[in-house]
């Protein structure tokens, strides 16, 4: 059972702002992080779904930077829609 609002929150999910913060605490039992992939191109970068990812950057000539970065689904569907490299 979730009990986030007894919980003191530090929001060090959002890794220094870069994502928005999760729904649940990191010490809530509800609190699940998935895989998801950071792609870089010079100074813009978005997060897709990983088999996106692979085939996004399979697609391309262009060298991209790929990370794996680990966000709760909210966090994820929270973000901003990727407006273009």
């Amino acid at each position: 059972m979730c009990n986030c609002l007894t919980m003191r929150r530090d929001l060090r999910e959002t890794m220094g702002g870069k994502y928005p913060h999760s729904t649940h605490s990191p010490a809530c039992e509800d609190y699940v992080t998935e895989e998801f992939a950071r792609i870089e191109y010079g100074d813009v970068a978005c997060v897709m779904e990983k088999r996106e990812a692979e085939a996004f950057v399979n697609d391309s000539n262009i060298e991209y930077v790929v990370t794996t970065v680990h966000l709760t689904r909210d966090q994820f569907e929270r973000m901003g829609e990727f407006a273009g490299f």
